[in-house]
């Protein structure tokens, strides 16, 4: 209830630059979108949504698109000459503290381009800004659909209602994995701390933080670990992406493969270590904050059930 009531008040505090994508469904059969994704996380909602091949420009680390879309910088600063070129009806950006530069709103205003900005700080941010592409290109839901709806999404089920379900509360099997550490590096060792994506998936998910303070990123030692005594450790190490990826299902990692990945932390006189609660998530963009959060959180349940038997 929280989160669609987030999600509402987020709808009613669009600026009207960025609503003004599709007022209707025959508007948006017209508008011949360009679409630059300065944002590597917006890239992905983009690509999910099925407007890939309307991505003119991206982000210089962008990790989902193709080679033949120009990069246009990054937060360091953006090639204005490039955004030039690839003449983009929409800008699309993840808020930061930073702001964006004079001359860049200056171009963008002289060019009639529509800037989506959205901050990814949290689950429902992501949630947000997911239903707001969604709203934005394919309109509201309607109880009728007409023949450009049906073509365009079928179902009309916005992306915050499948991530809801995917981070929905685990119950017992939840409680059975104890405190769940998370892990983003193992040399240095490095932990989600509160604040950090993965640490809000562990509580939503029902489960127990082994880190209930700190900063986002925690450095960690052997004898903090030691102390700590998760009673299931999961490691965030996203693999290569393959083909694979888009058109099949990669078999998850094993025990036997996270054993390998933890390395010395796999023999620590620890409760994870001595129950064999180890895991691997190797979602290849399993450390973006977009809808791959999602299927990040259905791995670590899949998991989570595997402990509990």
């Amino acid at each position: 209830m929280l989160l669609i009531a987030a999600l509402v008040l987020t709808s009613c505090g669009r600026s009207p630059s960025t609503t003004t994508a599709s007022k209707n469904s025959q508007e948006s059969q017209e508008i011949e979108y360009r679409l630059a994704a300065l944002s590597p996380a917006i890239a992905v909602m983009l690509r999910d949504l099925g407007y890939e091949d309307r991505i003119v420009a991206k982000h210089d680390y962008d990790m989902v698109l193709g080679d033949q879309i120009p990069a246009a910088g990054s937060e360091l600063g953006f090639d204005l000459e490039v955004l030039i070129q690839a003449n983009p009806t929409h800008l699309f950006f993840q808020k930061t503290s930073a702001e964006r530069s004079l001359k860049l709103l200056a171009l963008a205003e002289e060019h009639g381009w529509v800037i989506f900005e959205r901050p990814l700080n949290t689950l429902d941010d992501i949630a947000a800004t997911m239903d707001d592409l969604y709203y934005d290109f394919k309109g509201k839901p309607q109880t009728q659909p007409d023949q450009f709806e049906v073509q365009t999404n079928q179902d009309r089920t916005p992306p915050s209602m499948g991530l809801a379900a995917s981070w929905d509360d685990l119950g017992p099997v939840a409680d059975a994995a104890g405190k769940v550490l998370v892990l983003g590096s193992v040399d240095p060792i490095g932990a989600m701390g509160p604040g950090s994506y993965h640490h809000q998936l562990i509580e939503r998910l029902g489960a127990t933080p082994a880190i209930d303070e700190g900063s986002m990123w925690v450095e960690l030692d052997y004898e903090d670990l030691i102390a700590l005594n998760p009673d299931s450790i999961i490691l965030i190490a996203p693999r290569q992406s393959s083909d694979g990826d888009r058109f099949g299902e990669p078999s998850p990692p094993t025990l036997k493969d996270a054993k390998a990945a933890l390395g010395p932390i796999a023999d620590l006189p620890i409760s994870a270590a001595q129950n064999d609660r180890l895991g691997v998530i190797d979602h290849p963009i399993g450390l973006l904050p977009s809808g791959a959060l999602g299927q990040v959180a259905e791995d670590i349940a899949e998991m989570m059930e595997r402990w509990a038997q």
